[in-house]
């Protein structure tokens, strides 16, 4: 929970399957959660976080 109090989701994954993200999407769609999705970027990708919101 934010401080304004707003709630907000974060998905963390080392990668993501297709079923998991459509999942996610409909999830956004149906709940008035901001969801934030992070995923793993492999370390020759020059390692760190991929974040996108839903």
């Amino acid at each position: 929970m934010l401080a304004n109090g707003q709630m907000e989701l974060h998905e963390v994954k080392g990668f993501w399957t297709d079923d998991a993200r459509v999942k996610t999407k409909v999830a956004a769609d149906q709940y008035p959660f901001r969801i934030i999705g992070v995923t793993k970027l492999p370390a020759k990708a020059g390692g760190g976080w991929k974040v996108e919101e839903f």
